[in-house]
């Protein structure tokens, strides 16, 4: 056994004993997550030759965590979340392990990368520091049928997944060294309101500040949202050392019909950077079908433009881009689903599409 991985099995149990002892009457801890793994075969986006695999989170990302409240009175409660991603095919930490891109080298994910903040509830909201959920992650999750998935929902692969192209959100869907203030729900709408402070390591965050904000209104089988951010960073992509601001909105919305459900969001983002300044707008549409035990899937993502890496050092066009998946889901008991998806991408100057296929078992807990 290496000595981060005793580390991090070390560091796994001494927080379920925490968590044991913490649960006294006036405190609730609970324990929950997502394991989440398929197989399959793929071949990205202007590659030829396909690779089978076994993977993890096809569905959604495989996590653990640990949230726990304490009620100090009738108005004041003390809140706070641990939440870690790790990969079950491999038995490892985090989303990544340490991979080169480009001319620099990703070091592994941090450990508590989905959440790991503190804070204090009342009636009048509730405000936690650390690090925190992206504020256009949510609405672009829960306005797509294929929610989160970093491999087969083309919303989030135009959002944040972005394959060898440089258009999508910066910033990682959490954010470090942030606080965050969550209003409470009034007429059907909550607020978020974020505050990044920048000092993180550079290979957690590459801007100085964060700004973002949310508003999400429910009513009967209604959700709409829309969510904006501002992020100052230097963007790194084939030797450009590129100073700048982001600036991102979405706005999308979701309806339950009963037997069907029809998912849409529109997101545009406007890199105002020194070298090279450029927008893409991304339009998404879906829905999910009642189809015997389980669901039909079906989503399709366009936008208008795209940048991938390009040598030597310059942003190249790649032209239009168009994304789609179906796939079908079935509920195995309360807390587990089976899923098979089919995943194309396609960029207009790039030669071969690529292809994700897979089918796999996810559990909550």
């Amino acid at each position: 056994m290496t000595t981060t991985n005793a580390l991090v099995r070390y560091s796994g149990a001494a927080a379920l004993v925490l968590a044991a002892s913490m649960a006294k009457a006036d405190t609730e801890v609970e324990i929950h997550g997502i394991i989440d793994v398929y197989g399959g075969a793929e071949n990205p986006v202007g590659e030829d030759d396909w690779t089978g695999k076994l993977s993890s989170g096809g569905k959604d990302t495989s996590y653990w965590g640990i949230s726990a409240r304490h009620q100090v009175n009738d108005t004041l409660a003390v809140v706070g979340d641990l939440e870690a991603f790790f990969r079950p095919d491999r038995g490892d930490y985090g989303r990544f392990g340490d991979t080169e891109t480009g001319t620099d080298t990703i070091d592994h994910d941090v450990f508590f990368a989905r959440n790991a903040n503190v804070g204090v509830e009342t009636e009048y909201g509730t405000v936690r520091g650390g690090r925190v959920t992206a504020p256009l992650f949510l609405p672009m999750v829960f306005t797509n049928p294929f929610g989160g998935s970093f491999e087969f929902s083309p919303a989030n692969y135009h959002t944040y997944a972005g394959g060898p192209t440089n258009n999508h959100l910066v910033g990682d869907s959490g954010w470090s060294d942030t606080v965050q203030y969550t209003s409470p729900t009034v007429n059907g709408v909550t607020v978020n309101v974020l505050y990044g402070f920048g000092n993180n390591e550079e290979t957690d965050s590459r801007g100085d500040y964060q700004i973002g904000a949310n508003a999400v209104y429910r009513a009967g089988g209604f959700t709409g949202t829309v969510a904006g951010h501002a992020v100052d960073y230097g963007l790194d992509v084939a030797g450009i050392d590129d100073d700048g601001t982001q600036y991102a909105v979405l706005a999308g919305g979701a309806y339950d019909f009963g037997m069907f459900q029809l998912y849409g969001q529109y997101q545009h983002i406007d890199n105002d950077l020194d070298e090279d300044d450029f927008s893409i707008n991304t339009v998404t549409v879906g829905a999910s079908v009642d189809a015997g035990p389980g669901q039909v899937l079906a989503s399709y993502a366009f936008s208008d433009g795209s940048r991938f890496d390009a040598a030597p050092g310059a942003y190249q066009d790649g032209g239009d881009r168009n994304t789609w998946a179906v796939g079908y889901e079935l509920p195995v008991g309360e807390m587990a689903t089976a899923y098979a998806t089919y995943f194309m991408d396609d960029i207009d100057d790039i030669d071969d599409e690529g292809h994700n296929v897979g089918a796999g078992m996810q559990l909550r807990f």
